[in-house]
């Protein structure tokens, strides 16, 4: 049990740090896109963004699994911790277990806002669909670089597997921007890719 805890401890240091560095990211980008408007408390899209924002939406359900074969073994928000009791764990986005080797996928058309690389961590891609964002965590490698136009299911990453759990695991995170510019909402990624059969 205590090992367990350590191991949270850990893995919650490095997922807020992730977080923080998604949250900067998006916020310099709803930054810009206010700049636009020359407006401090909203931003209006593109009509390109708009277009590609609405065809997002309308995909929700639709969306494909970000990797080729998975089993979803973390959900999206506040649950308890599967081993531990009394133990509640915060999850922004859904995990889902895959092969070694496992490439990592784009759900949609987009660009690529960001990469982020922490020091002795992982590496994840955060790519805007308008005004929607989605985030692809825990990789060990990238294959695509900050302003690059990503097609649907162009593939992004390589899965990190952790030896010492015998696991690999993709994290997949949705944004959206609010349209008063007033910041984020973070959306289930279960309601947006297609249900298992």
């Amino acid at each position: 049990e205590g090992q367990l805890k350590d191991d949270l401890k850990k893995k919650e240091a490095i997922a807020a740090k992730l977080q923080k560095a998604i949250e900067d990211m998006i916020a310099e980008e709803i930054r810009k896109a206010r700049e636009v408007t020359k407006n401090k408390n909203t931003f209006e899209l593109t009509p390109e963004a708009s277009a590609l924002s609405s065809s997002f939406s309308k995909n929700r359900g639709k969306l494909p699994w970000p990797v080729e074969r998975g089993t979803i073994t973390g959900h999206f928000g506040v649950q308890q911790h599967p081993v531990l009791k009394g133990i509640t764990i915060v999850n922004n986005g859904i995990d889902i277990s895959t092969e070694q080797e496992a490439k990592v996928r784009a759900l949609f058309d987009g660009e690529v806002t960001g990469v982020v690389v922490l020091p002795g961590a992982q590496k994840a891609v955060i790519i805007q669909h308008g005004e929607y964002f989605t985030v692809y965590g825990n990789l060990k490698d990238v294959l695509v670089k900050k302003g690059d136009k990503i097609t649907l299911k162009q593939e992004l990453g390589i899965v990190n597997h952790e030896e010492d759990r015998s696991q690999t695991e993709s994290h997949i995170e949705i944004w959206k921007m609010k349209k008063d510019g007033s910041g984020t909402t973070k959306l289930d990624p279960e309601d947006w890719i297609l249900k298992n059969k």
